[in-house]
């Protein structure tokens, strides 16, 4: 059973990225970090690969760290989420929004910095055969180097062998965003797993291109999957918005839910010692052990029990009908900072307001107001009619309000969408600070229960 660890006397490297550019060795807008050292030298110093919203990779020297990264590569023109190094640390692979995956190969290194990351990096071929963005990539190793996995927004898995697509997986019903390869100890290992949007995981065989099974529901989107070691008791966690971890056993079967005190787990690590670390929505990294000696010291695993307790207070269902208060609500100041409001000035349309800490912020116009009571995602009776917007239909184009002087932003929206993609690609889109993101993403939820 995993239980909170005491991380600070690990002795593995642990990297961790951020949204607001913080993050050890990197900068910048950083959503990816990965490690380019060798598998089974990770005493040897190495380099590590970074990428975020700025469209650029990074590589950076662990033997001599420095915010200032020793390459810069350039190509993709959005986005870049994931990576994912090869086994010898001289080829990496990369997924972007903007509907591409690209394969780097490093052709030479200079003498004495071989393992650092210096070098002449190069874009060896382009993945461009995807419908929409990319979300993540896995390099098999089984294939020399040359099978490439990819998951994409459009429900579907690509098997690129060099640039031609060899197979198209199908089974999901929303977009997939996390690849992760099973019993990856295992060097002749042909199966994977998939999580997606529609709260599903996925087993696959890369190699006949069958689909194996389909594991418990999440009851969430899937944000991350990591596989376990076997020395460490095998299986594969997953993670998402729901704030839990789930371990599942070989066997396909859910072996145990690790709550987490945070809204969503956006991304899960296994280290080599079996333990798992997870980065979260509150600004937290927690590690959990299967291992007595690592837990938690008791003020650390009170903490953790009071941040769980306070999590279930919050989560706890809304009543049937939301308030819709009168402007004069808007005269007085909020309870706290983040607080939403429901208003309704003479007969206008019902528009959201948030606390800021000095205050109220309209956020938008509110399409149901009664969904905003709903605790958990609801799926109309009946099919909504389709809102219009540049000749595409959206379940909902909301107007959202950035300067009282200028006129509403359009935002359209797919229940099946991600509130937070959506709020940061439209943030990213219009040049608004990152502090908007999860003012967008509370009124998305509000007008829908997404």
């Amino acid at each position: 059973m995993f239980a909170p660890s005491l991380s600070p006397h690990l002795p593995y490297l642990l990297v961790s990225s951020a949204h607001r550019g913080t993050g050890l060795l990197a900068r910048g807008f950083r959503t990816k970090v990965e490690d380019g050292r060798r598998k089974g030298e990770e005493d040897k110093a190495g380099y590590l690969a970074t990428s975020g919203s700025d469209s650029l990779i990074q590589l950076y020297s662990l033997s001599s760290p420095s915010s200032s990264p020793v390459q810069t590569l350039l190509g993709h023109a959005h986005n870049v989420c994931a990576l994912h190094a090869s086994r010898d640390g001289k080829r990496m692979v990369s997924a972007s929004w903007d509907g591409t995956a690209r394969v780097w190969r490093r052709r030479k290194a200079q003498e004495g910095h071989e393992e650092e990351g210096e070098g002449e990096w190069m874009c060896e071929r382009v993945l461009a055969d995807h419908g929409a963005a990319v979300w993540d990539v896995l390099m098999l190793e089984e294939g020399g180097g040359e099978s490439i996995l990819t998951a994409c927004a459009d429900s579907r898995i690509r098997l690129f062998e060099g640039d031609k697509l060899r197979h198209l997986f199908k089974g999901h019903e929303g977009p997939v965003r996390s690849l992760c390869v099973l019993l990856p100890e295992e060097a002749d290992s042909t199966m994977f797993a998939s999580g997606s949007n529609d709260g599903t995981i996925r087993l696959w065989d890369w190699r006949t291109g069958h689909a194996l099974s389909i594991l418990g529901q999440q009851g969430s989107f899937v944000y991350s999957l990591t596989a376990i070691p076997s020395l460490a008791g095998g299986g594969l966690a997953s993670s998402g918005e729901d704030g839990i971890i789930k371990i599942w056993n070989e066997k396909g079967k859910e072996e145990q839910q690790v709550l987490v005190p945070a809204l969503s787990v956006w991304t899960l690590a296994t280290l080599p010692n079996g333990d798992l670390a997870c980065g979260c929505s509150d600004h937290m990294i927690w590690i959990f052990t299967r291992d007595e000696k690592w837990l938690a010291h008791e003020e650390t695993r009170r903490m953790y029990e009071e941040r769980l307790e306070s999590m279930r207070a919050s989560k706890a269902p809304a009543t049937p009908k939301p308030r819709v208060e009168g402007p004069a609500t808007l005269e007085q100041p909020g309870k706290a900072e983040g607080e939403v409001k429901l208003i309704q000035i003479n007969e206008q349309p019902v528009k959201a307001y948030q606390w800021d800490g000095t205050s109220w912020v309209e956020l938008g116009e509110v399409v149901d107001p009664a969904s905003a009571a709903s605790a958990t995602p609801a799926v109309p009776s009946q099919p909504r009619e389709k809102m219009l917007h540049d000749g595409v239909e959206y379940d909902y184009v909301f107007q959202i309000d950035i300067k009282e002087d200028e006129p509403p932003i359009s935002l359209p929206f797919n229940l099946e969408d991600d509130p937070h993609a959506t709020a940061a690609a439209f943030v990213e889109a219009h040049s608004l600070p990152s502090s908007y993101v999860e003012r967008i993403v509370e009124f998305v939820r509000a007008s829908t229960a997404a």
